[in-house]
């Protein structure tokens, strides 16, 4: 085991604070289409009785001589919170999910309650899509693992619907007449934004649904990760975006993501959807 995660695994077996830790991601996947290598980050789904203070952990302590630089907090999905921690030595991210939170989720899935309760039916999807790809207990399993392997086994994970798929569609080629507008104008930065931020993303999420559908592999864990060892040319043209900040490569790139966008919801809906005229 490199020292790295060895040194994070002695810290999370001797943190009271933490009831639960898995993980999930590269560094727990098996039959991964991209093995661990020096740039994989250690990702935990951490339970605790104390999500504050997990927020501020003084790393330089817990971790000495793993060569600590830098500390980010910021929302993840499912409504709980994310700490990445940068060392010289690795890296972890760490979805940190209270107590109490869990124990109702736990309490939700026992009774059934994901089938009518929306908001809990959206976290548990969240935690499968987490550990699809394969997870490992470093603690908590006793109390723990039964819930886990039910999540894993029995929900769908985060999926889009027809009509979901449709709504994203619809606002993607809102975003291509908006995009074609800033470029007649010569607003270069603002067309390049936005083919990224909505076309872009939108091609990769129904991606990522379409191979879902078919049974068909899947990265580690996020979007576009691997996409490159995954996809034929045809479906990586759909997503990929290759365009300098010009005015005609803007153009072309733009229209590339709407063939992509036409392509992959004839894949997924076929006929009940088409571009507008």
């Amino acid at each position: 085991m490199p020292p790295f995660r060895q040194a994070v695994e002695n810290w999370v077996a001797s943190e009271t604070a933490i009831r639960s830790a898995v993980v999930f991601g590269s560094s727990a996947a098996t039959g991964s289409v991209a093995p661990v290598d020096n740039w994989s980050d250690l990702d935990l789904h951490v339970t605790t009785t104390a999500p504050a203070e997990l927020e501020r952990v003084d790393w330089a302590r817990v971790l000495p001589g793993q060569g600590y630089r830098l500390q980010a907090v910021r929302p993840a999905t499912g409504g709980v919170r994310k700490v990445t921690a940068v060392f010289a030595a690795g890296q972890i991210d760490l979805v940190i999910v209270p107590l109490g939170q869990l124990r109702l989720a736990r309490l939700g899935l026992a009774l059934g309650l994901q089938r009518y309760h929306g908001r809990l039916r959206v976290a548990l999807d969240e935690i499968h899509t987490c550990l699809r790809g394969g997870y490992q207990f470093l603690k908590g399993e006793p109390e723990w693992g039964a819930f886990y392997a039910r999540v894993a086994a029995e929900m769908p994970g985060v999926r889009l619907g027809d009509a979901a798929a449709r709504a994203l569609a619809d606002v993607a080629v809102a975003d291509w007449l908006w995009i074609q507008h800033k470029l007649a104008r010569g607003e270069l930065i603002a067309a390049q934004h936005v083919l990224h931020r909505s076309l872009a993303e939108t091609n990769f999420r129904l991606l990522r649904e379409l191979r879902l559908r078919r049974g068909q592999p899947l990265p580690s864990f996020g979007l576009g990760r691997h996409v490159e060892r995954l996809l034929s040319p045809t479906e990586l043209a759909w997503v990929r975006i290759d365009a300098r900040c010009e005015a005609e490569a803007l153009w072309s790139a733009t229209e590339r993501a709407a063939e992509g966008l036409r392509a992959l919801m004839t894949e997924l809906v076929g006929d009940t959807w088409r571009w507008p005229e």
